[in-house]
């Protein structure tokens, strides 16, 4: 018995127990006239995850080492020398380190990951900032943030899905009318977001978990048939192994259970818990069950597209409003330093480097892991530098993980600062550089977001100018261009 087929998005389900599941793309059992277009459809598939860090960062933090590296090449852009070279790292025990902030254990920053991995310096914000839930993603008080340009663009999307972007924690603008407002989260918890994404409805009201048992008999059978190929029969039966553990983690409380089998079940139960906010493995438990269900939701199709940025914890001992203030704020005390740099280096590995390794072990119906297609990309709130500065819009520090199905050269430390510019702060100093939202035209571009999309005025990306004037007109010139030695 094959599994249902929808014509019109090429999707396929599983269904039992007035319930359909949603699977990844099976190819040996669609009907042989769509097959080939069904697996390039695929094959041209792209997947964007991005997540936000609060706060700004002193430069020796985050670059570190890379600061002194001697570039390999050098051009000018936008009137500035800038400069390109191999992304160095060294080992520390058990430990890949590459700067203070960028380091993890050797199994999560794997040579492979190391070679698909970019470190961006000396991108700005295109104007002034305080605190602000929407730069990160290109946002302004005019204009969205990219996740909303990529849940409605064809291009991104020719079909589309049933969530065109999870949206967790308010790091997402949107347009409305001659202002910007925030979009809603997507869902407040883990097991809420399981039950929108995997949830139907069997009483008005009431959400109903799609349990793997419900559709087992029907995965059996097609599992059994013998056109189903290896392939393919090998990625259901990982799919259906993936969804098993995930519903293993929000059992509890997604059949109704009025308790917690244990703390890690949901994570609003995880952030109710006393001390939540002193200890951060468990705030980085919260990004591993987050990042279960967006692994499932991008293997089944229902999404490609999460950005997120918690906003209650830092990955640290304190609070919110008290991590700024007693770490942030103090990061001239080299032991608040070295407290934010184990925070944000805990985000990095726990969340960041989690979710690609994760995308990583899910196999696509052209062979393809789910991270090959895969953008994940990492943006500060405020940018780097030293005092006074720490809410400005400088240098915002940039990681990422993948290549977006080849589109970026990756494996590199990039240094688009302008190191002739003003220098008006305390060692150490900061400095001009190109555009954030020249990076952030790029990024739409890798996800197929065409230019005529990108430049209908609504978007912006990349020919809106805001009222920063350290910018030069060359720089503001070469907004449309793709950044030096970053596309393959």
């Amino acid at each position: 018995m094959k599994p249902a087929y929808n014509p019109m998005t090429r999707r396929q389900f599983l269904v039992g127990g007035g319930v359909a599941l949603a699977v990844p793309l099976l190819p040996s059992l669609l009907p042989r006239e769509v097959r080939a277009a069904a697996q390039a459809a695929v094959s041209a598939e792209r997947y964007f995850v991005h997540m936000t860090t609060w706060h700004g960062v002193f430069q020796s933090q985050f670059f570190g080492p890379l600061l002194d590296l001697a570039p390999t090449q050098k051009t000018f852009a936008g009137g500035i020398e800038v400069r390109g070279m191999p992304l160095k790292s060294r080992a520390d025990g058990s430990n890949i380190v590459i700067s203070d902030i960028l380091t993890a254990a050797s199994s999560a920053l794997t040579p492979r990951m190391l070679s698909r991995m970019n470190v961006i310096n000396g991108l700005d914000f295109h104007t002034g900032v305080g605190h602000n839930r929407g730069y990160s993603l290109g946002g302004d008080d005019v204009h969205p943030s990219i996740d909303q340009v990529l849940a409605r663009s064809a291009g991104f999307y020719p079909t589309r899905p049933s969530q065109g972007v999870i949206v967790r924690n308010l790091v997402s603008l949107s347009s409305a009318g001659s202002g910007t407002t925030q979009t809603e989260q997507t869902a407040e918890s883990n097991v809420k977001l399981f039950d929108r994404l995997f949830g139907t409805t069997t009483t008005p009201g009431e959400p109903s978990i799609v349990l793997v048992d419900r559709v087992k008999e029907h995965a059996d059978l097609v599992m059994a048939d013998p056109a189903c190929s290896t392939d393919c029969r090998n990625r259901l039966s990982n799919y259906l192994d993936l969804l098993s553990d995930v519903q293993t983690q929000v059992g509890g409380v997604a059949n109704g259970g009025g308790s917690f089998p244990r703390p890690t079940t949901d994570t609003a139960a995880v952030e109710a818990t006393e001390g939540f906010y002193g200890k951060p493995e468990q705030q980085v438990a919260c990004e591993r069950l987050w990042n279960d269900i967006v692994a499932a939701a991008f293997a089944a199709g229902i999404s490609r597209a999460y950005v997120c940025g918690p906003n209650t914890y830092t990955f640290g001992p304190d609070s919110e409003h008290a991590w700024h203030n007693n770490y942030a704020h103090a990061l001239d005390d080299p032991a608040k330093r070295a407290g934010f740099n184990a925070a944000v280096r805990l985000q990095f590995e726990g969340a960041m480097l989690d979710m690609a390794n994760r995308l990583d072990r899910i196999t696509t119906a052209d062979g393809a892991t789910i991270f090959d297609k895969t953008l994940i990309a990492s943006g500060f709130e405020l940018g780097s530098g030293g005092n006074p500065g720490h809410h400005h819009n400088r240098c915002v520090p940039v990681v990422t993980l993948g290549n977006a199905g080849g589109y970026f050269k990756t494996g590199q430390y990039l240094d688009y600062r302008d190191l002739d510019s003003f220098t008006w702060s305390s060692d150490p100093h900061w400095y001009s550089g190109l555009l954030y939202n020249q990076w952030m035209g790029m990024v739409l571009r890798s996800m197929g977001v065409s230019r005529a999309e990108q430049e209908t005025g609504i978007v912006g990306y990349p020919n809106l100018r805001g009222p920063n004037g350290d910018h030069t007109d060359q720089i503001w010139n070469v907004a449309g261009q793709d950044l030096p030695w970053l596309k393959a």
